[in-house]
């Protein structure tokens, strides 16, 4: 079985798997446990080292006939730097983002303002399809198979459902996906992400800008607001609420109004 082959039939999703042969074709003619050894190092940031630890134990597996558990016993362990905590933008920040995101041209436009008001991965959010805009229970929202081909349901509120009803009026092409592309794809999220790297360079706009820093932005805006963890976890769609945490960072004004509140 090919390693393309192996990928689709963990059943990971596009991203993942495309992710995972970049990394996989790096390898060269070198083994590829001495590769990943000598990309191993104490300054790798630990969400780096991960992924690469994962392409390589499915490449054993599917070009080596390795079984998962010889896999892990070859690999090195996930050394590395932790993740760098990411912020979040802040209100002020998040109107002057939407104002430059509304002058993109469509459909780049509509996910750029979505993503911050759903929480959806950037792969996701380009890779709806026409039919998974659904009422459910009353209630309008996306019904889509994300990370982990697992099905999720993300409601819109009214702000989300304005953007959609907009675009579906003036922009929707018709046909299969909701966000069309190059000859009627679905539009490449870095055809999206070109637009954050324009958008981040507007003063007052933060460097660290891009569309996973929506989606942290959407996690803060709901912890601000009273959201309970298990709700933003089927809302971001984590597997482990451990992953949810990780994306709750009280900004500033969050922790001066927790302060000030001692003092009453």
């Amino acid at each position: 079985m090919s390693f393309e082959d192996h990928l689709k039939q963990q059943q990971l999703s596009p991203a993942t798997r495309s992710c995972y042969q970049r990394i996989v074709g790096r390898i060269g003619r070198k083994d590829p446990i001495t590769f990943l050894r000598e990309q191993i190092t104490a300054r790798t940031p630990v969400g780096t080292v991960l992924p690469m630890r994962s392409a390589i134990k499915h490449f054993l597996i599917s070009e080596r006939g390795l079984t998962i558990e010889q896999a892990e016993d070859l690999l090195p362990k996930a050394k590395g730097q932790p993740n760098k905590l990411r912020d979040s933008l802040s209100p002020d920040e998040l109107i002057m983002y939407k104002e430059q995101a509304n002058d993109t041209p469509e459909p780049s436009r509509t996910i750029l303002l979505l993503l911050p008001e759903t929480g959806m991965r950037i792969n996701e959010a380009c890779s709806l399809r026409t039919t998974d805009l659904v009422t459910k229970q009353g209630i309008r929202g996306f019904l889509f198979r994300g990370k982990g081909d697992k099905q999720r349901f993300i409601p819109l509120n009214k702000k989300s459902q304005s953007i959609i009803d907009e675009y579906m009026k003036t922009h929707h092409l018709g046909g299969e996906w909701l966000f069309t592309g190059y000859k009627g794809a679905p539009i490449r999220p870095d055809a999206v992400r070109r637009w954050t790297r324009k958008i981040k360079q507007v003063e007052g706009i933060p460097e660290s800008l891009s569309p996973h820093l929506l989606r942290h932005t959407f996690a803060t805006n709901a912890l601000r607001k009273g959201m309970d963890l298990r709700s933003l976890q089927a809302l971001l769609g984590h597997a482990s609420i451990e992953t949810t945490a990780r994306y709750l960072h009280p900004d500033a004004q969050m922790l001066f109004d927790a302060i000030q509140a001692l003092e009453a």
